[in-house]
């Protein structure tokens, strides 16, 4: 039996470049333990530098606290570098497994909503492996419907991995 995990009120900042290694550390273990996300060998500090921050104002990062404790981050992304695809991004979010089952993620997702719609963003794509149940509940459960499925493009841990892309319309 599963103990009931009491629920987070999250604050968000944007990240900073001395917030890189804390970033870093949280997704080389997602990295290294999951299928969740498609590298294959942990990163260096310019590697995640180099997904975590933009050059484009209208996307960012943002870590998540549980008061004063990190507990993940999210981005909003560009989805495509054609002018054609500026009104849609790609949302991604990443928790310390503590962190998951206690309304973090949907907290995430309504704070990057917001702060896409305010960009001018009508449309979020979120990418995710088809083995990260939980991540298809999250996005399910917040309104997000799956347009793509996208079969064997992946191979991780010797497996054969399939990709699902979730959609939401948020300001159309």
């Amino acid at each position: 039996m599963e103990l009931h995990k009491e629920s987070v009120a999250c604050k968000f900042s944007e990240l900073k470049t001395s917030d890189i290694d804390e970033v870093l550390e949280l997704y080389n273990y997602y990295i290294e333990n999951t299928t969740y996300t498609f590298h294959v060998r942990p990163l260096t500090h310019e590697e995640m530098r180099g997904i975590v921050l933009f050059d484009d104002g209208r996307y960012k990062t943002f870590l998540i606290y549980d008061e004063d404790q990190f507990c993940g981050y999210c981005i909003l992304s560009r989805y495509s570098h054609r002018e054609a695809y500026d009104i849609t991004a790609e949302i991604t979010i990443y928790l310390k497994p503590e962190y998951t089952k206690r309304g973090v993620g949907g907290q995430a997702i309504k704070f990057l909503e917001d702060y896409a719609n305010k960009k001018g963003i009508n449309v979020l794509l979120a990418v995710v492996s088809e083995e990260n149940k939980a991540s298809m509940r999250l996005f399910r459960k917040n309104g997000y419907k799956k347009c793509a499925h996208f079969k064997k493009v992946g191979k991780k841990f010797n497996r054969l991995l399939d990709v699902i892309i979730f959609q939401k319309d948020i300001n159309c």
